[in-house]
């Protein structure tokens, strides 16, 4: 029963906050639409956490003023909510997602970028639209994994998305790493933290489901020291930002020994 009304308030805050910005953003410019279109996406992010008793606490900082690419690992369906509530972003999706029903119109009120893999023409639109966001002052969001894992280990990059920053003179990319640190009060341990991922076979909404019974869940999101991507191709910045990934991840758990 806690889980169906959990499920409920986040389908009703997910609607509520997309309507808004629909509504409100209608006569809007471009530019100005998707900036309150990530203000209220972090507002959302914000009301989802707290209405399902997930709390975070950030270590580090970046700076919002400059272009930036944000990269952060990827470990269940939740994460998109608990970063967009500690983050004013756009988000960069597969297409695919907006053609789902009702997930696909949230993606798209809240301003998702949707990559298109097999298509060059829109791949290259793709980019020029990363561009433009982080140019207007909106950061923006990609999992370079491509995909959920069970965060034991972070899986290879996908080298694509980074392309809207190569060779910025003034871009950065942000390297992130989060992941649970306490579930109702309790340190994780390395078997309980898989209670909170989401990985093959499983399905999303089974994971979802699996998370909404959780009880209260703590997360730590480190963030790295900005990559300027001055002189830097797609290949390198992915491969500066792994490597940065994997030392923010051996913090983490150097934290996780101690408590």
């Amino acid at each position: 029963m806690i889980r169906s009304f959990r499920f409920i308030r986040f389908l009703i805050i997910m609607l509520a906050y997309s309507a808004d910005i629909m509504w409100r953003g209608r006569k809007m410019g471009h530019a100005e639409r998707m900036a309150f279109a990530a203000q209220r996406q972090r507002d959302a992010g914000v009301s989802m956490c707290r209405s399902l008793r997930i709390t975070t606490e950030v270590v580090g900082h970046y700076s919002s003023e400059k272009p930036s690419l944000i990269v952060p690992n990827h470990i269940g369906t939740l994460d998109p909510w608990i970063l967009a509530g500690r983050f004013n972003t756009a988000f960069v999706a597969k297409s695919e997602l907006g053609g789902w029903p009702v997930f696909g119109w949230v993606c798209k009120a809240v301003g998702i970028i949707f990559a298109h893999r097999k298509n060059v023409m829109r791949t290259n639109q793709t980019v020029d639209e990363i561009r433009a966001r982080m140019r207007s002052g909106v950061a923006v969001l990609i999992f370079p994994e491509g995909t959920t894992s069970d965060g034991k280990e972070l899986l290879p990059f996908k080298t694509g998305g980074f392309e809207s920053v190569a060779n910025m003179d003034d871009g950065f990319v942000v390297p992130v790493y989060f992941h649970v640190r306490t579930i109702d009060g309790k340190p994780v341990t390395e078997l309980s933290r898989v209670e909170v991922t989401w990985s093959s076979p499983q399905k999303m909404t089974a994971n979802l489901w699996k998370a909404l019974g959780l009880g209260r869940l703590h997360f730590v999101v480190r963030i790295g020291k900005p990559i300027p991507a001055k002189n830097q191709n797609r290949k390198e910045l992915a491969r500066s930002a792994k490597d940065a990934m994997q030392q923010l991840k051996q913090e983490e758990e150097d934290e996780l020994l101690k408590l």
